[in-house]
């Protein structure tokens, strides 16, 4: 009977995987996307080592900080659509594990900057958005939530490559100021910054605002030529006025407790943008999933 009742809670399990779409033809099929991620990654990796200067600094740890969280994100909406949806995810569990280790990665490029471990959460990166990109183009294509998120992800890619890489030739034919002044230097103090953005930042922040609001209406299922434009901008200004007033508080805080505005408070407010705008987003696209 002990027999009986351990294969039978053994079969159980294996339905209640499977229902989740973790099967031996997934986690296969997992496991060969990861080598193939490996295999391009490695000469990527060598090709980042030979030609180029990595610096780690302040960028290269934003950077290594700003994918974890987008992978993060990324983890956080699969597993709520999966759940959710009738319909198999866009991201299946099976991948997951994958998705961890290069989040793990990317954590230790933003705990310890090393040139050898910021050219190997690029490699990887870059790899992953080829391979992702090439499925989806050979499998007639992809859902929007993915494309958005390679997207950010190559964003990611071009922010650190214009802060914190060089070409060799170009560092040993200049004065070398890239690596030498945007070194992590742990005597010198960050300058205090002003409470307001500037304006380049106030532009990126309001377009990346009216780009999430639109790609949140085609997630909810609305054409590109049926988008409101008033409804439009009065989602991206919801976004923007809610990342604001979340981060005027801690600025506030540390003026009133250091007298000056906090050293990193653009860093700060894109974070909390992007929290803001994954939430608003994934929110508005969960309802949708619910009431379908």
């Amino acid at each position: 009977m002990a027999t009986l009742s351990s294969s039978t809670t053994g079969l159980s399990w294996i339905e209640l995987l499977a229902e989740q779409g973790i099967t031996m033809h997934a986690l296969g099929a997992a496991y060969l996307f990861l080598v193939a991620n490996a295999l391009v990654a490695a000469p990527l990796f060598l090709l980042c080592r030979s030609k180029l200067v990595i610096s780690p600094n302040r960028s290269s740890r934003d950077y290594g900080l700003f994918v974890a969280v987008l992978l993060i994100a990324l983890l956080v909406a699969a597993t709520l659509e999966n759940q959710l949806s009738a319909a198999p995810g866009t991201v299946p569990y099976s991948v997951f594990p994958h998705l961890l280790l290069v989040i793990v990665i990317h954590l230790w490029i933003y705990y310890r900057q090393e040139p050898w471990l910021i050219a190997l959460g690029v490699a990887t990166t870059a790899s992953l958005l080829v391979l992702v990109a090439l499925m989806g183009y050979v499998g007639g294509g992809a859902p929007l939530a993915q494309w958005v998120t390679l997207a950010i992800a190559a964003a990611l890619l071009i922010f650190v490559w214009l802060r914190a890489v060089t070409t060799k030739r170009a560092f040993v034919n200049s004065s070398s100021t890239l690596y030498a002044l945007s070194k992590e230097v742990s005597q010198k103090v960050p300058l205090a910054q002003t409470p307001w953005l500037g304006l380049p930042q106030w532009v990126a922040l309001v377009t990346a605002s009216i780009a999430l609001a639109m790609a949140n209406e085609l997630l909810v299922g609305v054409g590109l030529y049926e988008m409101p434009a008033v409804q439009v901008i009065g989602q991206a200004g919801l976004v923007i006025a809610i990342t604001a007033l979340v981060s005027a508080i801690p600025a506030a805080t540390y003026w009133l407790a250091q007298k000056c505005w906090m050293p990193e408070l653009t860093r700060f407010v894109w974070m909390v943008w992007l929290v803001v705008g994954f939430a608003f987003t994934y929110g508005n696209y969960l309802l949708r999933l619910q009431s379908a």
